[in-house]
């Protein structure tokens, strides 16, 4: 095999095994009937760049207080903290939807599961035939996101009254 073509190689199977350390969709999704609206408060620049602002802060908010209780639960390392990234998706030039990803064994953690044990409805069930039990959940994204719905809520709530907030798809199940 020639140099270029091992190089290329290489460089796919890292792309591929970064994407699959990321785990996810985590995110809100902001709804409406339709893009009417949407598209008229678009044409307020104004408004619609205070609004991008004050969700793109609450989202760093949200950023600063998830480390914090990734240490809280006696998650050791930095790994998972450095992970944690917020994206945004814009229509319109609003953001329509807040994002979270972070690496994958974030969610195992929060779980309680891994090798030898997995999730069985709110339980945690062990597979592996050596003794003892000792992995317990440590949930430390959800209530966290829960605990700064109610704000991104009264955001949202100001600029657009008819706007529902989706938020079934921002929790660990």
């Amino acid at each position: 095999m020639s140099p270029a073509k091992r190089l290329l190689q290489s460089r796919s199977n890292l792309r591929s095994a970064f994407a699959r350390s990321w785990e996810g969709p985590f995110d809100i999704d902001i709804r409406e009937e339709g893009i009417t609206h949407r598209y008229e408060r678009s044409m307020d620049t104004q408004a619609l760049e205070e609004f991008n602002s004050k969700i793109k802060s609450w989202g760093s908010r949200v950023k600063a207080a998830l480390p914090p209780s990734i240490s809280s639960q006696g998650i050791e390392g930095i790994q998972l903290s450095r992970s944690i990234k917020n994206r945004y998706k814009f229509d319109y030039g609003e953001i329509s939807r807040i994002g979270y990803a972070f690496a994958r064994h974030g969610v195992f953690v929060h779980k309680g599961v891994g090798r030898g044990y997995r999730a069985q409805g709110d339980t945690v069930v062990k597979t592996a035939k050596t003794q003892g039990f000792n992995r317990k959940p440590k949930p430390w994204f959800n209530p966290v996101i829960e605990s700064f719905i109610p704000e991104l809520e009264q955001i949202i709530k100001e600029y657009a009254d008819s706007a529902v907030l989706n938020t079934v798809r921002i929790f660990i199940r």
